[in-house]
């Protein structure tokens, strides 16, 4: 949709359900920043995981069965 089309649609709709549209689009850009904000950086993690040294080995027929 071309942006003078999507203008229109906008300005048809009742002014409540514009200000619905804006909120949304305000909603969107916050997200967008987020993400832009969230770019790891070397080492970030370093120290706050830890891989036990049996992590690869099968899992007991409790654990898929749903056992306690």
């Amino acid at each position: 949709m071309q942006s003078q089309e999507l203008l229109h649609e906008i300005e048809v709709l009742p002014p409540e359900m514009q200000k619905q549209v804006s909120d949304f689009v305000l909603f969107l850009r916050k997200q967008q920043l987020k993400q832009k904000v969230k770019n790891r950086t070397v080492g970030e993690y370093v120290g706050k995981m830890v891989i036990h040294d049996d992590f690869d080995q099968p899992l007991p027929d409790s654990f898929w069965l749903g056992e306690p």
